[in-house]
């Protein structure tokens, strides 16, 4: 596995998401489904091994280049945004200076494929101070073996509040890209096809109360 970063000389320990018990833990979760360093499937993904992890949980499916919607999202995403996130754009997180770099870096995870961590953070705005987070993208094959899912999340540093919040990718952070060094034999643009079946346990929880 190659690993390359915006910042070059940013130790390891310094890059997005490693310090956080939540990333490293999906993250790990992640490596335990490999076999013989092989993509894992996103079959393979049982929602009560990580049932700690799924309110900062989300799906992606990648429906055209650089461009993926969010099949599954737990319920932090749904605080982000104050709304259903499913079925969305992952853009929608970001705002629209963001979004080709965005863009860029999910292409990258679909199609190198690659583990992608950035530092993220939402501008002040009246009232509401910045906020800070992390996303974790990791990639997943789907039934036809295609690498056409990432499995992901978005950590917040602090409560978003109620208004919904968009990220920037931070500026002068490293961004982390480590790349698996597997050879993609299929095309990487699955066919239309209906969207996944959303697991009862991994469904986004909108909680009212």
């Amino acid at each position: 596995m190659s690993s390359t970063y915006d910042s070059p000389d940013t130790p390891r320990h310094a890059l997005p998401g490693v310090a956080c018990p939540i990333l490293k833990n999906l993250e790990s979760y992640w490596q335990s489904l490999r076999h013989a360093q092989q993509i894992p499937a996103r079959s393979a993904v049982a929602p009560h091994e990580i049932d700690a992890l799924l309110p900062f949980a989300f799906i992606l499916h990648r429906v055209a280049p650089r461009v993926a919607r969010i099949r599954v999202a737990g319920q932090r995403i749904h605080d982000l945004l104050r709304m259903d996130a499913r079925g969305m754009p992952v853009s929608i997180l970001f705002t629209p200076a963001s979004r080709d770099r965005l863009g860029d870096l999910v292409e990258t995870a679909f199609t190198s494929p690659a583990i992608i961590a950035a530092n993220l953070l939402a501008p002040a705005q009246l009232f509401r101070p910045a906020l800070a987070a992390t996303i974790l993208m990791l990639p997943l094959r789907d039934d036809m073996g295609q690498t056409s899912r990432l499995l992901g999340a978005i950590v917040p540093d602090d409560a978003p509040g109620n208004r919904p919040r968009r990220f920037d990718l931070a500026p002068h952070r490293a961004v982390r890209i480590d790349h698996l060094g597997i050879a993609l034999a299929t095309s990487q643009m699955a066919p239309a096809q209906k969207p996944d079946a959303v697991r009862p346990a991994l469904r986004l929880v909108v909680n009212n109360g």
